[in-house]
């Protein structure tokens, strides 16, 4: 811990542990690390605390969302849902899922779309009130030094900009995805998207004009902004991972030939190239491809759900494909702990790296990124040492699954380059004090 003055930080974030949500991660590491180092740190977000979620030196500050007409929605969904689950609960082979999923694609672009409408600008809405409400409570109380606002959702970003309006604590917005540019890039270009797309700009704009420092986390997302808004002050800052909050991981369970995609299914996410390398390989070599197991655990779009169980009744892998849907993050660690090598999937995403990168790496996993070779997530892959593929190369994926199958690849890995929250809060910490002492 530093010696002299305590430097508070209050940090704003919808996401934050236990809610599973991957991108909470990010400042839970970092503010448990801060805590460490000297900082006093309060945390204003919509998840609620339970005795192994609290971080000793954070104090967390829990603020329930009001309803919306898009939580209703989703939670009559998931109650008819959970009726047509298997009662056992257990994973189920992709063919018994798609005999309950009779899904068309049309069907579930309109649900999505009505979805998107239901909680523009997004699903943090019914939040950001509340939240600059808090947080204008807290500065009243307490001298802190910086305000740091993270996001998606990146309404979060406006209950700190309310939240500092008159005040001289610096506003700092950090931002681990692009929104107005990202925002339905995957969706046909239509007049309902273009007018959203040009009000976030807006919202954008306006906040980053109030922004005392916009934080990102890859250098194409921050080579992007700069050339956007040259008067910006823009610093690239990478995910991480708190090592301390992940298993060790035991060569001993690790099942030969299984691999595991633990993630959104969504925009261009997508897992063709490894369903149609399983298809040629069990071609080629029926035996050997029966030692595959491919396990797929994550929330998943309606469209792309339909896409995929198609892709697997097509290529004839039913028996060799589990869909779990969404799981609790314990049991998707205990399933990443178990698989031989990790898929995390980044194509058409050129400026994001997927923080579930960081966690199969942290873990010693054996991982496979793909994504395009200029992208952020395959740049960002090589440095901590993950594997690479083009989202479209087949004949590149055919092969690493027999050198899966041949032993030929590693059963434990590590990193090639720093990626522990607590290295990453050293760093962090720096960026902090230059900005209290400036």
């Amino acid at each position: 811990m530093r010696d002299g003055p305590v430097r508070r930080l209050l940090v704003i974030t919808y996401h934050f542990p236990p809610d599973g949500a991957i991108g909470g991660q990010r400042w839970a590491g970092l503010s448990k690390y801060l805590a460490r180092l000297g900082w006093d740190v309060d945390v204003i977000t919509a998840a609620a605390e339970t005795p192994e979620s609290a971080i000793a030196g954070v104090r967390r500050h829990v603020v329930k969302p009001r309803l919306t007409l898009n939580d209703l929605y989703k939670s009559g969904v998931t109650r008819i849902r959970r009726r047509s689950q298997s009662a056992s609960g257990r994973a189920v082979p992709a063919a018994k899922v798609a005999r309950r999923n009779p899904l068309v694609p049309g069907i579930g672009a309109i649900r999505e779309t009505i979805s998107r409408a239901m909680y523009f600008p997004d699903y943090g809405r019914g939040w950001i009130g509340r939240a600059a409400a808090k947080a204008r409570a807290l500065l009243r109380t307490r001298q802190f030094d910086v305000v740091v606002t993270s996001g998606p959702p990146h309404s979060a970003h406006y209950a700190g900009l309310l939240a500092t309006l008159g005040s001289k604590v610096p506003h700092w917005v950090d931002m681990r995805d692009p929104w107005s540019v990202a925002h339905g890039r995957h969706l046909p270009d239509d007049p309902f998207f273009r007018v959203e797309r040009a009000i976030l700009s807006l919202l954008e704009r306006l906040l980053f004009s109030r922004a005392a420092k916009v934080i990102v986390n890859t250098t194409q997302f921050a080579s992007m902004l700069r050339s956007a808004h040259s008067d910006l002050d823009v610093t690239s800052f990478p995910n991480g991972i708190d090592l301390e909050g992940i298993p060790a991981r035991d060569v001993r369970d690790v099942e030969q030939g299984s691999i595991a995609y633990l993630g959104a299914l969504y925009a261009g996410r997508n897992l063709s190239s490894v369903f149609k390398a399983m298809s040629a390989l069990k071609r080629k070599n029926p035996e050997a491809a029966a030692r595959l197991r491919l396990t797929i655990a994550g929330p998943t779009e309606a469209t792309h759900l339909a896409e995929m169980l198609e892709q697997i009744a097509t290529a004839e892998l039913s028996t060799l494909v589990e869909f779990r849907g969404a799981i609790a993050r314990q049991e998707a660690l205990m399933l990443l702990n178990r698989s031989h090598v990790a898929l995390v999937l980044a194509q058409d995403q050129p400026m994001q790296v997927p923080a579930k990168l960081y966690e199969c790496i942290g873990m010693g996993v054996a991982t496979l990124v793909l994504a395009e070779e200029t992208s952020a997530a395959a740049t960002e892959a090589a440095r901590i040492g993950a594997m690479t593929l083009d989202g479209a190369d087949v004949d590149g994926m055919e092969s690493l699954l027999c050198d899966l199958l041949e032993s030929r690849i590693p059963v434990r890995i590590e990193p090639t380059g720093p990626i522990s929250y607590e290295d990453l809060a050293a760093k962090m910490d720096r960026m902090l004090q230059q900005a209290v002492t400036a």
